[in-house]
């Protein structure tokens, strides 16, 4: 690609970030509520409005823009070599969700385009150097993890083991590199699950560490719309191979079924006076969330009592 198209990308990303930040506070400024924000029916709503209001931005002309229109730069890529140069910038440029008109251009090359994808999701290393700031780190990153994402939502099943690999065999995954492998893994929904479960029971023979965590984490996201009894099963076993157990305990409540309860209950019985104030908090936190009753629960920190 040449100087001039690179520039011409370049001013195409900078006006969409530019557009991405209207919209959003465009929207966020007709809501009255503040606790409407943190609501998911509230990001999925903002996520909507402005995916819809976008498609239309993609049709109009820039100034500038030798193709008049995003749409007419992103059908004058021709080569896909070409498209993944840009899919590159925009990865390292774009605040929000990649152009729908760049996937769609680049999913037009099939097959070529995935093994591309899947080639610069695992090339690098998605470990730090030692020494290397987060942000730094974090930077280098986003092509990688921006196809990553794009694998999951194309649901191209021959990435899921080697991106499953290359994450177990990171001791403390960073949480950019963990949200980017959950967003892959959700992504593909109940299918994945068969994998994820298979990978947990591995851990809980050798030990449930950082990344297991993180597939524990999808694994209830995935199941809490699609309980089964494998799921559950698999999730009671993590909790009773881990050595600091808040988050199996968190995934628990979060998952939704209720023969956790009695499960989270007599772990604080028989450890009462072993357990963290951060553990017997989320603990309680999750048994209220499946109904249980706490009532009956010593507190080993007294201050429970006093704040019911």
């Amino acid at each position: 690609m040449d100087e001039l198209r690179r520039k011409q990308a370049q001013m195409l990303f900078t006006e969409y970030n530019h557009e991405l930040a209207r919209l959003y506070e465009e929207i966020i400024a007709g809501v009255t509520n503040e606790s409407d924000f943190g609501s998911m029916d509230f990001q999925s709503m903002l996520q909507n409005e402005v995916f819809n209001s976008m498609q239309s931005w993609f049709s109009k002309s820039i100034d500038g823009l030798e193709d008049g229109t995003p749409e007419g730069f992103f059908d004058s890529l021709l080569s896909l070599d070409d498209t993944m140069e840009v899919f590159l910038m925009a990865a390292t440029m774009v605040d929000g969700d990649l152009p729908d008109p760049l996937m769609m251009r680049l999913g037009a090359f099939g097959e070529p385009a995935t093994a591309k994808l899947l080639e610069l999701a695992l090339s690098g290393s998605w470990e730090k150097e030692e020494g290397q700031e987060d942000n730094d780190f974090r930077d280098s990153i986003l092509p990688n993890m921006a196809a990553l994402r794009i694998l999951g939502l194309w649901n191209i099943e021959a990435a899921i083991d080697p991106a499953l690999d290359r994450f177990k065999a990171i001791p403390t995954p960073d949480e950019f590199i963990a949200e980017a492998m959950r967003d892959f893994l959700t992504a593909f929904g109940t299918p994945v699950v068969p994998r994820l479960i298979a990978r947990l029971d591995v851990a809980c023979g050798s030990g449930v560490v950082g990344p297991d965590e993180y597939l524990l984490i999808a694994l209830t996201q995935i199941g809490s719309d699609n309980r089964t009894e494998e799921i559950y099963q698999c999730m009671r076993r993590v909790f009773r191979a881990m050595e600091h157990k808040v988050i199996a305990s968190v995934c628990l409540g979060d998952y939704g079924d209720g023969r956790a309860v009695p499960l989270l209950k007599g772990y604080l019985d028989r450890h009462i006076h072993e357990v963290d104030r951060q553990f017997f908090y989320e603990t309680l936190s999750a048994i209220k969330k499946l109904g249980g009753d706490i009532r009956d629960i010593q507190d080993p920190f007294r201050d429970f009592n006093q704040k019911k």
